[in-house]
Order: structure tokens, then sequence, then C-alpha cells
């Protein structure tokens, strides 16, 4: 990597660590350019060719993207959860959040409330989501690493895309997907460690400093296809190894499950997102 684009690099992280650690306060334009170190009439610019985004669309999508997790995982009532993720305004939070999910934020939390209650009610249901054994070639990957919360991989997700686009490099990679190194509860979370990367086509430079490069095991592997928004994913695991896994007689070799995305989240309804869930099996 070149060194006026690792400079660039490091302002764009130090600047997405600061919203992720900052959602419920105010993120102006003049705030992120600060902590940029450059000047607001450039910053803007530099970001969206870096990210393919503008800051305000993605501060706008963190927030509400936290919110979705908020309202499925937590008990905090729908104005402390806007408080949360920088909305004063409850009126304006609902707006937001039906534009940005299709459904007001009540309507969200029952819907993963009876995605709960059936995944309760599923034992030796099969069909709770579809699921297919496939045998998958492997392939060579290229990624950026996350050490933290999994909730807060988002950040390696841009870290990511603005690698690929400040190199022009989209063009030559095929699925995008996560690694999750660390199963939930295996320690504390601060230590978990995951990774966004891309599958490669032939011809993507190996010589990129900030991007990890791995071999990712072809085989036999169980693939769940989950319809929906990301914030449901936690169930799907869980009825994916506590049922699924469980009744089907089959083996996980060692080797930790794969997250893989179908289509794009900046184009597709929330409601209409799918995720594989790959399992490799023995």
């Amino acid at each position: 990597m070149n060194k006026p684009f690792a400079s660039y690099e490091k302002r764009l992280n130090r600047v997405l660590s600061y919203i992720y650690e900052n959602l419920d306060e105010e993120l102006s334009l003049d705030t992120l350019a600060d902590i940029a170190c450059m000047s607001r009439y450039h910053w803007h610019r530099v970001f969206k060719a870096m990210t393919g985004e503008t800051l305000a669309g993605v501060v706008r999508n963190l927030r509400l993207s936290k919110a979705a997790n908020l309202l499925v995982h937590e008990d905090a009532s729908v104005r402390d959860v806007a408080k949360q993720v920088g909305f004063q305004n409850l009126a304006s939070f609902s707006r937001a959040f039906k534009k940005a999910h299709g459904v007001s934020p009540n309507d969200f939390r029952e819907q993963g409330a009876q995605i709960t209650n059936l995944l309760s009610l599923s034992e030796g249901n099969e069909s709770m989501y579809p699921i297919s054994i496939v045998e998958m070639n492997g392939f060579r990957a290229a990624g950026v690493c996350h050490v933290g919360p999994y909730q807060r991989i988002g950040k390696a997700f841009k870290g990511l895309g603005s690698v690929l686009m400040a190199n022009s490099l989209m063009d030559q990679v095929n699925s995008l997907f996560a690694i999750y190194h660390d199963a939930p509860d295996s320690k504390p979370s601060a230590e978990f460690r995951s990774h966004v990367a891309v599958s490669l086509k032939e011809g993507f430079p190996e010589g990129l400093d900030s991007l990890d490069y791995f071999d990712v095991e072809g085989g036999k592997y169980a693939v769940l296809e989950h319809k929906g928004p990301y914030s449901n994913l936690k169930a799907a695991y869980e009825w994916l190894y506590g049922r699924w896994l469980l009744q089907s007689g089959e083996e996980p070799r060692d080797m930790p499950p794969l997250e893989v995305y179908i289509n794009d989240p900046k184009v597709t309804p929330t409601s209409e997102l799918r995720t594989d869930i790959r399992i490799p099996l023995r």
C-alpha cells in the first residue's frame, strides 16, 4: 500500500471508530472532519470516495441498524432506544426507522418476538429455515480483522469497502462474507475475533498491507438460508445449532462457520435481505 493512501485509511478508520462509539451524540460534519484532521470542505468528498456513501448516510444507517438490534435483543422502550441512537424526537425516529426497515419500531420488535417464540416451539421441526447440504469449492480470500463485540463489526465492513474502492478492486471479488472465530460467551466480548472478507477472483493483488489473506477450505457444508433483517440472524444461529444440528446426525468440522451475504443491503429492502450461514461438516 502506498503511504498517501495509508494515511487516508487511518483517518477513515479513526472517524468510523468515533462514529461507532458515539452514535447517541450529535455527529456533525465539522466534528467528524476534526476527527479526521482535515478541512470540512474536503473530508466529506474523501469519505464518499473511499466508502461510496455520504457521512450523513453512514451515520443514519448505523444508528438505525443499532436500533434494530436493541429492539430485538433488549427491553428498553422505543423512546429510550431512539435516544440511545441519537434521535431526540420519537416521531422522527419512527419515520426514519420505517423508511429503513419497512415497518414501525414496535412492529419490528413484535416480529422479532414472534421469531423467538417460534424457535421455542420448533423442537423436531426441521423446516424452520431452509437447510441444504452442499459440496463447496475452497477459495482464496482477503479481509479486515475485527476484535471486539460482534455487534460492532460494521466498522470492518466499512474498512474493507474503503480498501476495495480506493484500489479499484470491486470488480475483482466474488462473494462478501464474515467469519466469527469465537463462539458467543466463550470469552469476554472485547476479545472476540472476526473477519469481514471477500472471495477473490484471479488477478486480485496479494500485497495490500491493510488486508489479511487466507484460504477457506472446501468440502461438505450445511447451508441455512436466512431471509430478513440481519438483527434476526442470532435466532437463526440458535435454531441451526440448538435444533437442526442436534437432530441431523451431522458433525461439524473444527472450523468456524461462514456468514455469506447474498444481496446488497444498500439496494435491498430489509425484509428481502438474504444471508447464508454455512457450517463446515465432516
